[in-house]
């Protein structure tokens, strides 16, 4: 089994909102190759990058597993054709019934559209050492991925200041939330988070400042 980041979510907001710059990971077992989570629509043409200098294209991947309906976590699904969609049913219930403003309501109407989602539960598998795990708080029906001592758990961490500061969750339940976090850190070594690099449980890193760019219209680079 190979498990690759092929996009680095970033912690960052501005005062006109949520950039929404989100963590994609590929895992490769045998014939599979399984995608957690693609991303909003800004940076498709980054998420194909990052699938090439990995060896493949958006159409060898046969399976998208999505954590959780916000809009940074799903915009590029319809790039997977040939790949089956995993969910759990209660948040495409979520999505359905009670969308909130984080929802992608554009890729929920694809997804009916398409039609072929798969519900899976905790302690399915997806392969040989691939397993689903349930995460709520963030929303009720987030869902993570265990391969031994890693967990892909989005945005039931989102970053290194919410797993070692514990600061004000963004969720749906905050001691649920707060449960969730406890439960990752448990279980796993490494943790590939919502909108951070990949951490450590047992390195403390949170007052490490996160760097990137910004790139204005005009070309110019402003290192953060």
């Amino acid at each position: 089994m190979k498990i690759e980041q092929i996009l680095e979510g970033k912690p960052f907001m501005t005062e006109f909102g949520i950039v929404g710059y989100s963590t994609v990971v590929l895992i490769t077992e045998g014939e599979q190759k399984i995608l957690y989570d693609c991303g909003a629509r800004g940076c498709a043409l980054q998420l194909k990058d990052g699938l090439k200098k990995a060896g493949v294209t958006p159409h060898d991947i046969t399976d998208v597993v999505i954590s959780h309906m916000h809009f940074d976590h799903v915009g590029n699904l319809p790039l997977f054709k040939n790949a089956q969609i995993h969910m759990s049913e209660v948040e495409w219930k979520n999505v359905l019934e009670q969308p909130d403003e984080w929802h992608c309501i554009q890729t929920r109407e694809y997804i009916k559209q398409r039609g072929g989602l798969h519900f899976v539960a905790e302690g399915d598998f997806l392969s040989e050492s691939v397993k689903v795990i349930e995460l709520p708080g963030h929303t009720f029906g987030l869902i993570g991925l265990q391969c031994a001592d890693t967990i892909l758990c989005s945005d039931a961490i989102k970053n290194r200041y919410e797993m070692w500061e514990k600061m004000k969750l963004m969720s749906v339940d905050e001691a649920l939330s707060i449960r969730t976090m406890e439960r990752i850190k448990a279980e796993a070594r490494y943790v590939y988070t919502g909108h951070d690099t990949l951490l450590d449980t047992t390195n403390d890193i949170h007052k490490e400042s996160v760097h990137f760019n910004i790139r204005f219209a005009n070309g110019d680079i402003l290192p953060i």
